[in-house]
């Protein structure tokens, strides 16, 4: 069977299920190719997959530079705010946007490729409307559960670009998802209002680092809780670089009974660092943060999925303090789940940060409940049987 994947040109958008689902299905010894914008290609071909560049399929921050697509509104005090996701960006950049180019240039490479199935992770919509447009079988990798798929607005955007397709309208938002939806946690973690029917859900294999642990990290005192902290990789693409919010992060776990370990981001040399250096606050520009989670009891995080995703999988509580995206509510669902708690960036200061890590460390209900959702994430079937799963789609 020949599958084409469809993925925004978004690294995070690539991992940690496109890649690995890939790999799977081309070992069951099925023909995959991954269609994706030329600046992600490489992360592709360095895995022996092979690459299907779309011309006119930009990154989102390729669409900002260009102009072709407005930044959402606040965005500019991102990393002094939280900016929140509007489900009107949303649609109109995901939906329309990027999906619009997209799906143009995939019809010419499904034209020539000929899927049997075409898969498209949750917010690439040009690889659902160009298999909707030809009648191939299709189904959606969900890398973003709480982005905002049922609103209103995205079945407006989602009915404009059928149009444009000569496709009829449909009157369900899910319509790209109902086919075949495989999610990467336990359904526990949607919401009761997105948990689909005919919904799948999988573990993801974990991605060991090369190497193993860094040695100074490994020799890191054992005598106190560990706290990894990270703001993720576009941190320092932020106006500032977010460093206000680093240092006040630094400061906060210098006032706490910890090990602190502070990923600056991989582009900041810590020897280079002008802020605070607490004697029990280990700086690093880069972490093999999968690995360290396993020995963690705390992850101080932006709330971005595949960081959440990897913590609950490793049974290990939260502090989430979104930064952008669909990161806030990440963060609000991992306060209602009692799995960690949301500060906002506007919110931060040393003293409430420090009380809100002390809060989780202190209660030991936020690791317990951290822990089911391990266990039942570790229940759940593995990637081999998404792809068995996804290819009876065209059976």
């Amino acid at each position: 069977m020949r599958i084409l994947i469809t993925a925004q040109a978004i690294y995070s958008h690539l991992a940690p299920l496109v890649l690995p689902l890939a790999e799977r299905a081309q070992a069951a010894g099925h023909e995959v190719a991954i269609a994706t914008g030329s600046s992600v290609v490489e992360h592709i071909e360095k895995r022996g997959l092979t690459a299907l560049t779309l011309p006119h399929l930009q990154s989102m921050g390729e669409a900002f530079q260009s102009g072709g697509l407005r930044p959402p509104p606040g965005m500019a005090k991102a990393g002094s705010v939280t900016v929140e996701l509007a489900p009107e960006f949303f649609a109109a950049a995901f939906v329309g946007h990027l999906a619009e180019p997209s799906a143009q240039d995939l019809l010419e490479v499904a034209r020539d490729w000929r899927p049997d199935l075409i898969l498209h992770e949750s917010t690439e919509y040009g690889g659902y409307l160009a298999a909707e447009s030809l009648g191939i079988p299709h189904g959606a990798l969900d890398i973003a559960p709480m982005a905002p798929y049922a609103h209103p607005a995205v079945a407006e955007e989602l009915n404009r670009q059928r149009g444009k397709l000569g496709l009829a309208p449909v009157s369900d938002a899910w319509h790209p998802f109902r086919a075949f939806r495989a999610g990467v946690v336990p359904e526990d973690f949607y919401p009761t209002d997105s948990r689909l029917p005919g919904a799948r859900y999988y573990q993801v294999p974990t991605q060991t680092a090369q190497g193993g642990l860094d040695p100074e990290i490994a020799q890191l005192p054992s005598d106190r809780p560990l706290v990894l902290a990270t703001l993720g990789s576009n941190a320092t693409r932020l106006p500032g670089g977010a460093h206000t919010l680093l240092n006040t992060i630094i400061e906060s776990l210098g006032e706490l009974p910890v090990t602190g370990v502070v990923a600056l981001g991989a582009d900041r040399d810590p020897q280079q660092w002008d802020g605070p250096r607490p004697d029990n606050v280990h700086l690093t520009s880069f972490v093999q943060q999968e690995l360290l989670l396993r020995s963690s009891d705390l992850f101080l995080t932006h709330a971005g999925f595949n960081g959440t995703r990897e913590a609950l999988a490793s049974g290990v509580p939260m502090v989430a303090v979104p930064l952008f995206a669909e990161q806030s509510h990440n963060a609000s669902r991992l306060q209602e789940l009692g799995v960690g708690t949301r500060i906002d960036v506007q919110d931060v200061t040393r003293d409430a940060l420090a009380s809100a890590m002390r809060n989780v460390l202190e209660d030991r209900s936020y690791r317990s409940r951290a822990q089911g959702i391990q266990r039942r994430t570790h229940a759940l079937p593995d990637l081999d049987r998404l792809v068995e799963d996804a290819a009876a789609l065209a059976a």
